[in-house]
């Protein structure tokens, strides 16, 4: 893969719109629905949230939590069986290792313990960073593998918005990660006032070729972002954002492999056992005819430096020619 040229970053600056699009949701249902509160370390220092607005209203349902992301999230659990609908902060995306007994343990696995009891819900919120060793990590398709968990990568405002309405209303648990690297200038979708929920499991075409197109990609957040700005107008492509990694839209990419025959799958995860090799492995299963590959990040440990961890990741160059050299 090629490392891509990168501007110092602030590893703390925000992506702003996408940011504003979940504080708005969390807003409205905390306005319509009184059992929804806020769980997590530096929720009232805005370390996280970054919505005044929700402590200025609700501050009575927004709890900052110690620094204990396992214990933080056995808290929300145990507030959920109560009938709360919690929505968890564990900061970043590496955290939720420590809290991994908490979510595949207990969170993901409290509704099939309690038959005949009121479903409960939880929400549970990380982002992704730059620059490692231990931050930087993208572990989503780790809990794609754990029956009872919902996990939901939204790439703009928009899809940020109505996931986690449909979140915090969905029994069980639900993954929700932001990808701060998915910036502001990435975005061209600033209109939030369209208010309304998303289904978990429904993708959606981000662009549409012909009857035939050349080939089926699919993808979401991050490289959705990447492949859309490298996708020449004149190709006859469709682009696929997956919007949840599970459940998947299997009707959605077998209906586009069905008239390209062929798929390219990238994702900004570890490729190795990563999601796209289950929809590989899927598609090959039960579409022999259609011609598969696949873009991923590589194995390695991350380096610390965040233009380099950047060229872990496939790039533009490296996407263009994958898609215009089949």
């Amino acid at each position: 893969m090629q490392s891509v040229a990168t501007p110092k970053r602030d590893p703390w600056s925000r992506n702003h719109l996408l940011r504003d699009a979940i504080g708005q949701a969390i807003y409205d249902r905390m306005a319509s629905d009184p059992s929804v509160h806020l769980f997590g370390e530096g929720c009232h220092v805005k370390v996280h949230y970054d919505a005044p607005h929700v402590e200025r209203d609700f501050s009575d349902r927004v709890h900052t939590l110690p620094i204990s992301e396992d214990g933080n999230v056995n808290f929300a659990v145990g507030a959920s069986l109560l009938g709360v609908k919690p929505v968890v902060d564990v900061i970043t995306a590496d955290f939720l290792y420590r809290a991994m007994d908490s979510i595949c343990n207990t969170a993901a696995k409290m509704n099939f313990v309690r038959p005949g009891q009121w479903p409960s819900t939880i929400v549970i919120r990380a982002e992704f960073l730059t620059g490692g060793p231990t931050t930087g990590q993208r572990p989503e398709a780790l809990f794609t593998h754990i029956p009872g968990l919902n996990v939901v990568i939204p790439s703009t405002p928009r899809d940020a918005y109505g996931l986690m309405l449909t979140a915090l209303d969905t029994p069980g648990a639900t993954l929700f990660f932001e990808d701060r690297e998915i910036r502001d200038g990435l975005i061209h979708e600033v209109d939030r006032r369209i208010e309304c929920a998303i289904g978990l499991g429904y993708a959606l075409e981000r662009r549409h070729g012909n009857d035939h197109p050349d080939v089926t990609v699919v993808t979401y957040g991050l490289m959705r972002q990447v492949a859309e700005r490298v996708i020449d107008p004149g190709l006859n492509v469709d682009l696929i954002d997956l919007r949840s990694i599970y459940p998947i839209d299997w009707m959605t990419i077998k209906a586009s492999a069905r008239r390209s025959n062929k798929l390219l799958i990238i994702e900004p995860d570890v490729q190795y056992g990563g999601v796209g090799a289950e929809i590989a492995a899927t598609i090959a299963e039960e579409m022999p005819e259609v011609r598969v590959k696949r873009l991923g990040g590589v194995r390695s440990t991350i380096p610390a430096a965040m233009h380099l961890h950047g060229g872990m990741m496939p790039s533009e160059e490296d996407i263009g020619n994958a898609i215009r050299n089949w």
